[in-house]
C-alpha cells in the first residue's frame, strides 16, 4: 500500500462479520469463533473487538500525538506529519485474553503499516534517566498503559494502516500502538500522549511484563468423525521470536512433526497442519511448539470423538 491511498478522511463504518459473538455493546466486546480465523492474515471484519471505553470521536484531522516528559525537545505531531515520516510494515499477531477450551478466541494476525516510534524518540531527544513510557489514549475515559523504554526503542510502531487499509476507528484509528510479542492490552488504541518517566514513582499495580508466552490454537477440533482422516489445522505464535517447529502426540504416543505454512516473520503467527485418523472415545492431544530461540512449550487438549 502506498501512502497516497491513505487520504485524510473519515472512514465509513466498519461492518463486522455477523458470526462474531456480542459479549458487550458498550463498550464494545466482540469475539469471533475459531472456525472463521483459519487464514494466514485475518480479515479486518473478523477481528475481535475488546474496548475499555466507547470509541472516541476523533477525526484524522483532529488527531495529535504529544511526546514529553524526560525528553530534550517535547514535540507534537499530527497525522499529516506522521505520514511524512519513514514507514515500515510487518505482520504481527494480536493476542487478547485467552480461553484455551472455548470455541471463540481473541486472536488475529495482521499486516501493520506505520512509523517506528524510535524515530520520533530520536527527534525528541530522550534523556538518560528515562526508563518508562506512560502512553495515554483519547476518549471520555482515557486509558494509560506503561511500557519499558527498551521495548519502544526495539520495535513498537505507531500504526495507521492494516491489511492495505486505513486503521478503522473501532480498532484504534486513526493511530494506535503496535507492540509485537506483547499481549493486546498493551497495544494502546487512539494514542494521544507518550510521557517518558524515570520509573521511580509508578502506580504500585503497574505491570511492565506483557510478553506473550508460546502458544497455539486449533481451528477445527469440533469436526472429528471416527475412523475418518482429518487434517487438523491450527496456528502458533511466540513473543516475536517466530515459530520453528510444531509437533503433535496423540494419547502420549511419539511426537510427529506438523506441516508448517509459510513464515510471515518473527512477529507473526504461523499456521500448521497435521493429518490424523481418530477413533471413537476420548483422546489426549499434545502439541509442542518451539520458537527460533530454542524455547518451547507443550499444550494439551482433551478431545472426545463419537
Amino acid at each position: 500500500m502506498s501512502l497516497e491511498t491513505l487520504s485524510l478522511r473519515n472512514l465509513p463504518t466498519l461492518t463486522k462479520d455477523h458470526r462474531l459473538r456480542v459479549v458487550s455493546d458498550n463498550p464494545q466486546h466482540l469475539e469471533p469463533p475459531l472456525s472463521i480465523l483459519d487464514e494466514a492474515v485475518t480479515p479486518v471484519e473478523r477481528w475481535f473487538v475488546r474496548n475499555n471505553q466507547p470509541v472516541p470521536s476523533i477525526t484524522d484531522e483532529d488527531w495529535e500525538l504529544s511526546i514529553d516528559g524526560l525528553v530534550r525537545y517535547p514535540l507534537t505531531i499530527n497525522l499529516s506529519d506522521l505520514l511524512h515520516e519513514p514507514t515500515s510494515s510487518f505482520f504481527a499477531a494480536l493476542i487478547g485474553q485467552q480461553n484455551h477450551s472455548g470455541e471463540y478466541a481473541m486472536i488475529a494476525n495482521v499486516e501493520w503499516m506505520g512509523t517506528p516510534l524510535a524515530l520520533l524518540l530520536e527527534t525528541a531527544g530522550v534523556k538518560p534517566q528515562a526508563r518508562i513510557a506512560a502512553c495515554w489514549s483519547y476518549g471520555p475515559k482515557p486509558v494509560v498503559r506503561y511500557l519499558p523504554l527498551s521495548k519502544l526503542w526495539w520495535d513498537v510502531m505507531l500504526a495507521y494502516a492494516v491489511n492495505d487499509h486505513p486503521l478503522p476507528a473501532v480498532h484504534g484509528g486513526p493511530v494506535r500502538l503496535v507492540v509485537p510479542g506483547w499481549k493486546a492490552t498493551y497495544w494502546l488504541k487512539w494514542v494521544s500522549q507518550i510521557t517518558l518517566l524515570s520509573g521511580e514513582r509508578l502506580p504500585t499495580e503497574t505491570s511492565l511484563d506483557g510478553e506473550l508466552t508460546i502458544d497455539c490454537r486449533f481451528f477445527n477440533l469440533s469436526t472429528l468423525t471416527p475412523k475418518t482422516p482429518v487434517t487438523l489445522r491450527g496456528v502458533a505464535w511466540s513473543a516475536a521470536n517466530g515459530i520453528a517447529q510444531v509437533a503433535l502426540a496423540v494419547d502420549e504416543g511419539a511426537w510427529q512433526s506438523a506441516t508448517l505454512d509459510n513464515d510471515l516473520g518473527p512477529r507473526a503467527w504461523r499456521r500448521f497442519s497435521y493429518t490424523w485418523t481418530p477413533t471413537t472415545g476420548n483422546h489426549l492431544l499434545a502439541v509442542r511448539v518451539s520458537d527460533h530461540r530454542g524455547q518451547s512449550t507443550v499444550r494439551h487438549w482433551q478431545v472426545e470423538v463419537h
